[in-house]
């Protein structure tokens, strides 16, 4: 849920704005009435309206992502296909059920990596939106992140014991970003994405070491406030 004080002539034009700016339904919001505001008498003594917006974000963008998608999917002749929306907090889960998974998730991926880029371009998100879309098939990603969360857990424990870096095989920017976010709050490890093109490597280092150690220099990028920036 993300709030918003918005001023305005009166509460009526307000909403409608936002609403419009937004370019949501009156679905998605609830309102609160700061000041009311008055038009005062010609024009002398006006008093602003203000108004606090409560607007669904989540809800908003997991119902429009489920409808593109679904849309997609029938132009691409995936008629027995149907959309599972879930979220997380500000995480959205758009799982793909269908008979023909593989044909949808590719060898190592690929097809389902192209249809989050088209998918992602579609949807055209604000670069201010804390909402994350992911795009899966038979919950595949689920599978692969959790597969890679758990082998980067064991691998920085070894890191912490050995100071030796560790650097996990290449993969999608949706996996690095879950292990940097699960391995954030180990202390005396960071992790750094090296590697150019969709599929980096997530390098795990350890602290004490990491300012000496030149493996790990050039096209890198640290992660100490868990934030994917492929």
């Amino acid at each position: 849920m993300r709030i918003f004080e918005v001023e305005g002539d009166s509460v009526e034009e307000i909403v409608s704005l936002f609403t419009k700016e937004k370019g949501i339904s009156s679905d998605f919001i609830n309102y609160e009435v700061i000041e009311q505001g008055s038009k005062g008498l010609f024009g002398i003594g006006k008093k602003t309206a203000k108004v606090k917006i409560m607007y669904n974000e989540v809800e908003h963008i997991k119902k429009k992502g489920k409808l593109i998608l679904n849309e997609l999917l029938e132009k691409a002749g995936f008629s027995d296909a149907h959309v599972i929306a879930e979220n997380n907090e500000n995480r959205v889960i758009l799982n793909i059920e269908t008979e023909t998974p593989e044909l949808l998730i590719g060898k190592s991926a690929q097809t389902l990596d192209s249809l989050q880029y088209v998918f992602d371009k579609i949807m055209n998100l604000p670069e201010d939106t804390s909402v994350s879309l992911i795009v899966d098939v038979g919950y595949y990603r689920k599978r692969r992140v959790e597969e890679n969360v758990s082998k980067a857990l064991a691998m920085a424990e070894k890191v912490k014991r050995s100071g030796r870096p560790f650097k996990l095989a290449p993969m999608s920017s949706i996996i690095r970003k879950e292990i940097h976010i699960a391995l954030k709050n180990i202390p005396g490890i960071t992790t750094i994405s090296t590697g150019e093109g969709p599929l980096k490597q997530v390098s795990i280092v350890s602290e004490k070491t990491k300012g000496n150690n030149r493996r790990f220099s050039g096209n890198k990028r640290h992660f100490r406030n868990n934030k994917e920036e492929d």
